[in-house]
């Protein structure tokens, strides 16, 4: 009866012909039961022990199919495929892996760009990099452009005002009344300038309380200044110095003439070999665009008067004072007292104007 159970666990139909056969075969269908499950524990420890191969040359949607095996599930499960010594029959069902076909990976590729470029590792795209760099240099060269022509326009209305414009003091005018007191004491002969100044302009030049001696720095020397009238176009001022000095005179837009009325000033003009020197009552003149070399001696005092745009005398004369002697108590002394000229004019001129 042993033997009989075991032949149709084994998978042969041995069925008798009585009932104790029957019953035998009912009891040995109980332990086919038995024995099929210890097959398939067989079959799993199998697995277990042995690793079961999965053929990797084969792509993974499509498993090799064997004889008696059922074909892959619909749902793309991946089956794994257990070792010839598992068992001698079928095998059995693993246990599968949930499996989500996915398309071919590629590395990705740059962005198409307008007109076909591609781009570079760093993002650039060749040959744009070049026409950005262009068109931003073009920009700016447009800008810088546009401001010149501006400026252009600005320097050419500038000069046409000037020409055009009425002036109040004319040189030959200030030349005549500082030779007219040349050689008396420098102190005197300033005093009587600035009353006859007053009587021929009256409201162009300050009064005794803002007359003011200021200290000037620049181009090397150092003098002294009192500013008796200042506007944008024009200005008259006395100027000298008690010590020697001398240094560069400056290049400017305005023209400038001096009439000495003591001591001694020297002149080394541009393009000569050879230095000039000017005595009381004479005068000099300083056009504008021109540069040449100042000496003074000590007592040389004298009365200027300049013509032109006058605002772009003053980076000249406080550029020392700004970067050298650093007095800016004398900064400002000299931009107080040039501000009080340009309000008297500015007083002035509406005072002609009937307002």
């Amino acid at each position: 009866m042993g033997v009989e159970g075991t032949r149709v666990g084994g998978g042969r139909d041995t069925s008798g012909g009585g009932g104790d056969t029957s019953g035998a075969q009912r009891g040995t269908s109980g332990r086919r039961g038995d024995t099929g499950h210890t097959i398939r524990e067989q079959g799993d420890t199998s697995r277990v022990r042995g690793e079961p191969r999965v053929d990797l040359a084969r792509p993974l949607l499509a498993p090799r199919r064997t004889a008696g095996t059922e074909p892959p599930s619909p749902s793309g499960f991946l089956h794994a495929s257990t070792t010839p010594e598992a068992s001698e029959g079928p095998s059995p069902a693993l246990p599968s892996l949930p499996f989500s076909p996915s398309p071919p990976r590629s590395l990705p590729s740059a962005p198409a760009q307008a007109g076909g470029g591609r781009r570079s590792l760093d993002g650039a795209v060749p040959g744009r990099s070049g026409a950005a760099a262009m068109g931003v240099s073009g920009s700016w060269a447009l800008r810088v452009g546009l401001v010149l022509g501006a400026l252009a326009l600005l320097l050419q209305g500038l000069r046409g005002w000037l020409a055009c414009k009425r002036y109040e003091f004319q040189p030959a005018e200030i030349a005549q009344l500082a030779r007219h007191h040349a050689g008396l004491d420098h102190e005197l002969a300033f005093s009587k300038i600035i009353v006859e100044l007053r009587k021929k302009h009256p409201g162009h030049i300050l009064p005794d309380e803002d007359l003011q001696w200021v200290f000037v720095n620049a181009g090397g020397w150092m003098g002294s200044m009192c500013l008796l009238h200042a506007s944008l176009t024009e200005y008259v001022l006395l100027f000298g110095t008690a010590v020697d000095t001398g240094g560069h005179s400056g290049r400017y837009w305005a023209d400038i003439s001096d009439t000495v009325i003591s001591g001694t000033f020297r002149q080394w003009k541009e393009g000569t070999t050879r230095s000039e020197i000017y005595y009381p009552g004479d005068t000099i003149v300083h056009q504008a665009g021109e540069a040449t070399s100042v000496q003074w001696s000590a007592g040389t005092w004298m009365v200027e008067y300049g013509r032109g745009f006058i605002p772009s005398t003053l980076a000249f004369a406080l550029a020392d004072t700004l970067f050298s002697t650093q007095d800016f108590v004398t900064l400002f002394y000299t931009l107080h007292v040039y501000v009080k000229g340009l309000l008297l004019e500015a007083n002035a001129f509406i005072s002609t104007l009937g307002c």
